[in-house]
């Protein structure tokens, strides 16, 4: 990975951007990008697209979602207390004493996720399943008046978690998933700048993955690719409690993965593994028997079908504060589709 995208990683990483307001990583994204690919727009959901043109008549699109999972602000109390609602899929039992970012209208609020303390429970509530109306969001004021000066009904949030650099460079944040994507689009970016592709290339970054696929359906309706694959995450099984057999044999730092099942071309798949084999690069393999969970569920069946794949990083913990990643995977990652647009030119 070059310095100027792993600096462009982190800075997404720490970026707030929950489904429905991914302007914050959109924008750095086209700032990112623009050196190395000039056609950039910005679609009505705000899905960002970019566009290389090449000498043939075929297109390719490579995709990946800039929203993560967060929070609503659905009532203020009387008291000044905040709650919400979920933004995609959360455990709420891993949300108390987490610090959170209040996006409000007048800037960023900080408040904290407040739960009864464990002193004070009973014994029938010791393992209860937190809902959301279990908890709340302390921001330190005094009423309700206070907390409307500061933060409306509407207003999104996501939580507070440190981007830091763990051993064997693993990376820990709390919206790896998908920025991980996002920095793959545009390390792509950045290796195909002064190629000669034989395919029209779109780099998609999509919005609203968290909630339905939503922006991923619009774009891929908008380009109608001969090709479409998405970026994402997948879980990592080499943890303790996992099961090569339920849940597969996924490692971190072993290499991007390559899903398999009917949301995936079968051509496809056979090519993406063929070039790593052919480059050296290292992957790993992943059973899917239904739709992915993934942008790749509707950009199969864009339009009158499109032909689609997937490739996974490899993430522990997924949908908490702190997801876990390798930059290695990353690094394997770019440098197949590199070599995949330079194939598929080629053909």
């Amino acid at each position: 990975m070059t310095q100027s995208l792993n600096d462009f990683l982190i800075r997404i990483l720490n970026a707030h951007s929950p489904s429905g307001s991914e302007e914050n990583v959109i924008s750095l994204f086209v700032d990112f990008i623009t050196p190395y690919i000039s056609e950039i727009r910005i679609d009505a959901l705000g899905n960002c697209i970019a566009s290389k043109k090449g000498t043939g008549n075929r297109k390719i699109m490579l995709m990946a979602h800039a929203d993560e999972i967060g929070l609503m602000i659905n009532y203020i109390d009387d008291r000044g207390f905040l709650y919400f609602k979920c933004i995609g899929g959360l455990d709420c039992n891993l949300l108390p004493s987490r610090q959170v970012s209040i996006l409000g209208e007048n800037g960023t609020v900080t408040g904290v996720i407040g739960k009864k303390p464990i002193h004070l429970m009973g014994q029938d509530n010791l393992n209860k399943s937190l809902q959301p109306e279990d908890l709340w969001i302390d921001i330190g004021v005094k009423d309700k008046a206070e907390a409307e000066s500061l933060v409306n009904i509407g207003d999104v949030v996501t939580l507070l978690s440190n981007t830091n650099i763990l051993a064997n460079d693993y990376i820990i944040s709390k919206s790896t998933d998908d920025r991980v994507g996002i920095a793959i689009l545009a390390g792509v970016a950045q290796n195909i700048k002064q190629l000669s592709l034989g395919v029209d290339v779109f780099l998609v970054a999509s919005v609203q993955e968290e909630i339905g696929a939503r922006g991923a359906q619009v774009a891929t309706n908008a380009i109608l690719p001969d090709e479409g694959i998405a970026i994402d995450v997948t879980h990592a099984t080499d943890y303790p409690t996992m099961s090569p057999i339920k849940d597969g044999d996924i490692s971190l730092g072993g290499g991007v993965v390559i899903p398999f099942g009917p949301n995936m071309n079968k051509c496809i798949n056979i090519s993406l593994m063929d070039t790593a084999k052919t480059n050296g690069i290292p992957f790993q393999k992943e059973a899917i028997a239904g739709p992915t969970p993934t942008d790749a569920r509707m950009i199969q069946i864009a339009g009158a079908g499109i032909r689609t794949g997937l490739l996974s990083i490899p993430c522990r913990y997924m949908h908490t504060p702190n997801e876990i990643i390798s930059v290695h995977d990353v690094d394997s990652a770019v440098s197949l589709l590199t070599e995949y647009l330079k194939n598929a030119s080629a053909t």
